[in-house]
């Protein structure tokens, strides 16, 4: 289990294919050490919970609970949002809840990296089996958010549903304060995640994760790409179609994984320790110099290459969220020969 008192700082390493005299990789240069401190605890007393995942007692908003100081302040200015949950839906004054969600976590990569290390770290000081969960509604359909919880430990019966537009009144409420990306929890969730998998679906250990049937950052050549990934034998998968199961046994057995940058590369999460992972992705933004996929791949101790791509003609945007990609498929190929070089 992480160690909720540790403090770390933290080197990165260049990727695996990292070429000093290539300008894509100058991204990489300069790495600046991180500090990178675990999950706090702290516990408010007698609040209530909107749906948004933030807290607030009569009119004052609890920062912590905010994912950025702009919403602090448009949260705490006037009454609108005060107006907004004047009536709390349920009362639960005599029971202690814990948060671990904020306005972001519904998505795939941030309900792994931000809200399970909080869990873990409540999970750490013996706080789960006294406690109730507080989640919005909207999570009910997320497939992977119940099996997650339960590797963790939370059953069906713990959680509370809070419908939109509505809020909570509790007694208790712990909540997570500092960085989730912390090494220690990421390993615990791997562990956790992959203890009981069973592989139905044996795709092998070489697996490309398409984003074909999504609008933004798809790989506009991507015919040209699966040529050539199969005279390696690599096998497509599109994430967004299998279960949450079928996805912790398929990633739990591949030893190389090839993806785009997006949500579906949340999966690497699943592979052992030592594998490989190639990233491709248009040249990010100055404000995102670092992909958080290098990030989570260094932590999780797997290999990482990485590939920069042009931007396609279809692209919504030209910015780095939104652009499709062109793969460099010679190029491609050059980092799929260094990655498989020990094979």
């Amino acid at each position: 289990m992480p160690n909720t008192d540790q403090t770390i700082n933290y080197q990165y390493r260049k990727p695996e294919n990292f070429d000093a005299n290539n300008s894509q990789f100058a991204i990489f240069n300069d790495i600046p050490i991180e500090k990178i401190e675990n999950v706090k605890i702290k516990k408010l007393e007698n609040v209530r919970i909107s749906t948004s995942s933030v807290a607030f007692n009569y009119f004052k908003i609890f920062r912590d609970t905010c994912i950025h100081e702009e919403n602090y302040k448009k949260y705490s200015r006037g009454f609108k949002f005060f107006f907004k949950f004047i009536f709390p839906h349920c009362n639960f004054s005599k029971k202690n809840f814990l948060l671990i969600t904020d306005e972001w976590t519904s998505n795939y990569y941030h309900w792994h990296v931000f809200a399970l290390p909080k869990l873990l770290a409540m999970k750490e000081q013996n706080l789960i089996a006294d406690s109730l969960l507080f989640l919005p509604k909207k999570y009910r359909k997320y497939q992977f958010v119940l099996p997650s919880l339960e590797a963790c430990g939370i059953k069906k019966n713990q959680i509370v549903f809070v419908r939109r537009k509505s809020n909570i009144k509790v007694k208790g409420l712990y909540i997570g304060k500092g960085s989730q990306q912390n090494p220690s929890a990421f390993n615990e969730i791997r562990r956790l995640a992959t203890q009981n998998v069973i592989n139905s679906a044996d795709l092998g250990e070489k697996i490309y994760i398409s984003r074909n049937l999504q609008a933004l950052r798809f790989i506009e050549n991507e015919d040209q790409v699966m040529a050539v990934l199969q005279k390696y034998g690599f096998k497509k998968v599109f994430a967004e179609q299998l279960s949450y199961q079928e996805q912790v046994a398929i990633f739990s057995k591949a030893k190389y994984v090839v993806a785009p940058h997006g949500a579906g590369l949340t999966n690497i999460f699943f592979m052992n320790r030592g594998s490989s992972v190639l990233e491709m992705a248009t040249k990010p933004d100055l404000s995102k110099p670092i992909t958080d996929y290098f990030k989570l791949a260094e932590f999780l101790n797997l290999k990482y290459f990485y590939q920069e791509c042009e931007v396609g003609d279809r692209s919504q945007k030209k910015d780095f969220h939104h652009a499709s990609l062109v793969v460099d498929v010679i190029e491609l190929e050059k980092n799929l020969k260094l990655m498989l070089k020990n094979e």
